[in-house]
């Protein structure tokens, strides 16, 4: 009986919830149907202006084909295609030398794995040459500092003790971050660094220290470890950005060094799956024996091992191919500038031509000047073939904006990073998912309270872990790469929101704040690997999970405690989603006027009515909405850990988020060094300084005189139009001369005050002082 009564009340509660399911279903087909038909009925009574604007400005721009034959023809330079054919040339040779130098060692690791020895391998004396602690290389390390040298000694200062010397041994930079100088060598450059990152992250989460050294000599051996990194790659580009004979000859050979113990060095000294004599007390090679028995004793690993390697490699084989070219195009360059004679030639820096590019006709700066003039409609389309093929909706490509070098450096870096994250998880955690899962089964076990001696059904049986685990990585590497991109156009969008003072989403700058934005600013590209590191692994915890449920689901086909779990969940979702449609209509239909497009309110006096009652029925709805909210809260965390833009923390709370806090900082600093308008500016203005200077040191050139046009009134309507296009700009200037008429007032009240000071002091009763009559006049 009690059997039957059970069966009774799920069936009865399963039909209601099908019942439920319905009618949320009529519902939403109800209000999605009403709201297609009442989008078609608006596009249909819309005028067709747009339409003809629109054709009209495509007219005057190139065709999707002339744009795709110009890309090619510039794309397919013979200098474009000379590196990259030497560029797969180099990397060939180098995986072929890397497999040569691994198969000695991985037949001896098989040899032993047969016959049940230790698993490790002897180094050869060269990495005990080469090598000092925690594998920092003393030859590339010795070279690197000696190329500094050289570099500080015949770099001329710009500001500090100019006449000391002759002007010579400067400091030199690796690349400026705010300045658009070999962007894509750069950013190979950090590419190749994320290796180096890859380690960090795993002695990291690691946490191993070595005996008889404190926490913080550890964390002091790790910084310097740091800087040694840093010092790795500090003459590649610094000598691309010194751009001289010396610079990039020394930065050729240097690079070419590297490269080749590079090579050496990953097949014979630091191997990723092959423990040797230096690191074997790590794992005591159990972790080759797993990797032996789940991939077997053939060339599986060497293969994986090769594939992983083959972007770094391309990588490397690009940089040792584009610094010999720069180098023969800069001997090139200065043999002609020799053989021409030229009668007192102005002599500019790098910085200089830098900054005088920005006032072009086709730069980007002076783009987006001309963009300001323009409607939103008006804006020409990219001239980039690329920018021509992305949907809008997906990416508008711009050609009046361009991300600095350090965005495109963080970013090379971390997709890299991402990659060698994503087949390490894959090569090393499938061989171990067995013991795992037993793991799992005697936890799932535990906190179900079943035990095996009952002979009782599990509640939650385990189905095999390989395809969710798979699955899960996957899933968290695509959506990891997804809220990159999202935040990489988020930095665009924030960036153009700054220039035009618009507050909508970053604070705008406040001057009590300048120290902790310069502070973010120094955090930004940590905080952002470490967050992105961080967001990867929850993402595929949470993934992991969610596919576990649906693999058991499908394996067993029946799983009670997956089943106890919906059953209460399920008609509590479809209560909530019942109502919120429900509310839609309403509100569309009902209680505001003209469907929705006018926010007032139709049908005053049902919608009292309907307030009364709803405030009833709220009150229940909101204690599961504050559940939801928390659920919503830590999935949308995991989700977008990764995303920089967004905290978690909401809109008021927001600063307290010291991610959120460095974004800003980036943005801000970002946003006054590389603002678009003042580049142009500068840069006129620095160019007609530069043009005088020439004509005075050469009488002979005379420039034309131009036609004196009203400029006060040219000024004027350019002012206008500029506001009417941009409104927002309105606000800023009103802003800026309020200030400026404050600070006028300021400055002449208390002139006014001296004055009255001095003349209380030197007053004659029978003048009348200037100060009187000014006065007499005021009032």
């Amino acid at each position: 009986m009690l059997s039957n009564h059970i069966y009774r009340l799920e069936s009865s509660s399963g039909i209601q919830v099908i019942v439920l399911g319905v009618l949320v279903a009529i519902l939403l087909i109800v209000f999605y149907g009403l709201s297609i038909f009442c989008w078609a009925r608006r596009r249909k009574e819309q005028p067709k202006k747009e339409e003809k604007r629109n054709s009209e400005n495509n007219l005057l721009q190139p065709k999707l084909t002339h744009v795709a034959f110009t890309n090619v023809k510039e794309s397919t330079r013979f200098s474009s295609c000379l590196i990259v054919i030497l560029m797969i040339i180099v990397a060939t040779v180098s995986l072929v030398v890397k497999w040569s130098l691994l198969q000695p060692i991985h037949n001896e690791l098989v040899d032993k794995y047969i016959q049940k020895e230790p698993l490790f391998y002897v180094r050869n004396s060269f990495c005990n040459a080469i090598d000092l602690q925690d594998g920092y290389n003393l030859i590339t390390i010795s070279v690197s500092c000696f190329c500094i040298i050289i570099f500080i000694v015949f770099s001329k200062r710009t500001s500090c003790l100019r006449g000391k010397l002759n002007g010579f041994i400067g400091p030199v930079i690796p690349l400026d971050f705010y300045v658009h100088v070999k962007r894509k060598f750069a950013a190979v450059v950090f590419a190749v660094i994320a290796d180096d990152l890859l380690d960090i992250v795993v002695q990291v989460i690691d946490g191993s220290t070595s005996q008889g050294e404190g926490v913080i000599v550890v964390y002091l051996l790790r910084v310097v470890k740091i800087l040694i990194i840093g010092l790795h790659h500090y003459p590649t580009l610094s000598a691309v950005y010194i751009d001289s004979i010396l610079a990039l000859a020394c930065g050729t050979l240097y690079t070419w060094l590297d490269f080749i113990i590079s090579i050496i060095n990953q097949g014979l000294c630091e191997t990723d799956y092959y423990p040797s004599d230096d690191n074997v007390g790590d794992t005591n090679g159990s972790d080759l024996e797993l990797l032996f028995d789940y991939y077997g004793t053939g060339q599986n690993l060497i293969i994986i091992e090769l594939l992983t390697d083959i972007p770094r490699y391309l990588c490397w084989a690009y940089i040792v191919i584009k610094l010999p070219i720069l180098l023969i195009n800069k001997i090139n360059a200065t043999i002609k500038k020799r053989n021409r004679k030229e009668i007192n030639r102005i002599h500019l820096t790098r910085e200089e031509k830098i900054l005088l590019h920005s006032s072009a006709a086709h730069s980007v700066e002076m783009c987006y000047v001309r963009n300001l003039f323009r409607g939103n409609n008006e804006h020409r389309k990219s001239r980039l073939f690329i920018g021509r093929l992305i949907p809008k909706f997906i990416y508008e490509w711009r050609d009046d904006f361009r991300f600095s070098s350090r965005i495109v450096c963080v970013y090379a870096s971390v997709f890299l990073l991402l990659y060698f994250m994503t087949i390490q998880a894959l090569i090393r955690i499938i061989p171990v998912l067995n013991v795992f899962q037993e793991l799992l089964e005697v936890v799932f076990d535990a906190i179900t309270t079943i035990r095996d001696s009952l002979n009782i059904q599990k509640d939650f049986p385990m189905p095999n872990l390989l395809r969710p685990f798979v699955f899960a990585i996957l899933t968290a590497f695509v959506v990891t790469v997804i809220q990159l991109l999202i935040l990489l156009a988020s930095i665009r969008r924030n960036l153009f929101q700054i220039y035009r003072g618009d507050d909508s989403e970053i604070p705008l700058r406040n001057k009590s704040k300048y120290l902790s934005y310069a502070g973010g600013n120094f955090h930004f590209a940590g905080y952002f690997i470490g967050y992105l590191i961080w967001g990867y692994v929850l993402i595929a915890v949470f993934a992991l999970i969610i596919y576990i449920c649906i693999a058991s689901f499908i394996t067993f086909g029946s799983v009670r405690f997956l089943e106890k779990i919906l059953k209460s969940i399920i008609p509590v979702v479809l209560l909530i989603i019942f109502k919120q449609y429900l509310n839609n209509l309403l509100a569309r239909y009902v209680f505001l006027q003209h469907y929705g497009d006018i926010l007032a309110i139709n049908n005053r006096r049902i919608l009292m009515i309907f307030l009364y009652f709803n405030f009833f029925l709220d009150s229940f709805l909101g204690f599961v909405s504050s559940i939801v909210r928390i659920i919503k809260s830590v999935i949308g965390g995991f989700l977008y850990m990764t995303r920089l833009d967004y905290s978690p923390l909401g809109r008021k709370l927001e600063t307290l988020d010291s991610g959120f806090s460095a974004y800003c900082g980036f943005i801000h600093i970002e946003a006054v060094h590389r603002n678009p308008i003042m580049l142009v500016a500068a840069s006129y203005l620095y160019g007609r300084m530069k043009a005088k200077q020439y004509v005075i040191n050469n009488p002979i050139v005379t420039i034309e005189n131009e036609k004196n046009y009203s400029s006060k009134a040219i000024r004027k309507w350019h002012l206008a139009v500029l506001l009417l296009r941009n409104p927002r700009l309105v606000f800023s200037r009103k802003n800026a001369l309020r200030e400026k008429e404050n600070k006028n007032t300021e400055a002449l009240n208390a002139k006014l005050r001296r004055l009255s000071l001095i003349e209380q002091i030197t007053h004659r009763p029978s003048l009348i002082s200037e100060n009187d009559l000014e006065n007499m006049w005021q009032k």
